[in-house]
């Protein structure tokens, strides 16, 4: 009993030794609220997504479907948390990197506006994004933008986009 007793403890303790709410795990993605304030209002809401469960058995049983809840609740939290969060602006930091990314913003430096980073798989964002590029070294006089310019404009026609600058 004291073996089973202990594993419960050590597996408890590993998975709160997981547990990531730190200002330092992420890095401002957009703009909006403080992390402070955003991070406020996800965790009031994150409440919402706990299930609740019944159980109808031996006394391990119904202990087994409370620790089997309760984890599952956990982990919707957190992917609430995570979710809510990056609504606001916010996004975990790979680990130890966090840090950095806080101290270039509270320097000044503008976070990344939310949708710019070119998508994953997404032909037709990276290619407005190349063509705005191409547009704008094209007006400053370069003669080689403007050929990959017209480029990336006809197969973005192709495609039914007609790009023009903003």
């Amino acid at each position: 009993m004291n073996s089973k007793v202990l594993m419960a403890l050590g597996v408890v303790a590993a998975l709160c030794g997981c547990q990531t709410s730190n200002q330092a795990d992420y890095a401002q993605i957009g703009y909006g609220p403080s992390f402070e304030v955003a991070h406020a209002q996800c965790e009031m809401q994150s409440r919402s997504v706990d299930q609740g469960y019944l159980a109808i058995g031996s006394p391990a049983f119904v202990a087994g479907a409370g620790l089997g809840n309760a984890l599952g609740n956990a982990v919707a939290e957190d992917q609430y948390m995570k979710n809510c969060l990056i609504i606001n602006g916010w996004k975990r930091a790979p680990h130890g990197q966090g840090a950095a990314a806080v101290a270039a913003v509270a320097a000044g430096a503008p976070p990344t506006p939310f949708g710019i980073q070119r998508a994953p798989g997404s032909w037709i964002n990276t290619a407005l994004l190349d063509w705005s590029d191409a547009n704008n070294k094209c007006v400053a006089g370069d003669k080689a933008a403007c050929g990959t310019r017209a480029k990336l404009g006809a197969r973005l026609r192709a495609a039914g986009i007609n790009p023009a600058p903003v």
